[in-house]
């Protein structure tokens, strides 16, 4: 099956996104641009065998400058979905419960090419066009934070300070390091405070 779930990726997923301007390296397509990525990953099951395999496609937003304050090692050549923010997967997208898709022997492959060919045109690809400006990637991490669906609680600190917006960073992490109670944690805040230039009380 893993030849179907090749010949997928190679007859509707790449040209699907490279219509739409990603470029792909491996399972990965990335549609750059200025300041950020929109980044799609195809994640094949840990548990795939020769009869059975099961893949989705993983989604998130990609910013390079973000990444390189947070971590201490280089980002990747090309932006990948694992090193993005708002990451979700296509099953929360569509708010389902499956979350794979499923190829065997019993599988019609023109059906999941056409399920596949869909939820790309219709879900995934709208969705990211939410995503136009870093100041939308910014909204997207303060609605998601809203409702109560944390990330790192850094990445806004670090957008904030990046993009011209200082006293929103430097009460930001004043705040995160008042309510952190982590020693490790609080040194990291420090640490990170003096990297973006920004005062710990």
């Amino acid at each position: 099956m893993q030849n179907e779930l090749k010949q997928i990726i190679k007859e509707i997923i790449a040209p699907l996104f490279k219509q739409n301007g990603f470029k792909k390296k491996a399972n990965n397509f990335a549609k750059i641009f200025p300041e950020f990525a929109w980044t799609v990953n195809i994640q094949s099951s840990k548990w795939n065998s020769e009869d059975e395999v099961e893949f989705t496609i993983n989604t998130g937003i990609y910013n390079e400058k973000l990444f390189r304050a947070i971590n201490e090692w280089e980002p990747s050549n090309f932006p990948m979905e694992v090193e993005s923010v708002l990451r979700i997967r296509i099953n929360e997208l569509k708010n389902s419960s499956q979350n794979w898709y499923k190829l065997s022997k019993a599988t019609n492959l023109d059906e999941v090419k056409k399920q596949v060919e869909k939820d790309i045109q219709n879900v995934i690809l709208p969705y990211f066009e939410q995503f136009k400006t870093i100041e939308d990637v910014i909204r997207g991490l303060e609605n998601k934070e809203e409702l109560g669906l944390y990330e790192n609680p850094h990445y806004l600190t670090i957008l904030y300070e990046i993009y011209g917006e200082h006293d929103r960073a430097q009460r930001r992490i004043n705040e995160v390091y008042a309510k952190t109670k982590d020693h490790l944690q609080k040194e990291f805040i420090i640490e990170l405070a003096n990297r973006l230039g920004l005062n710990v009380n």
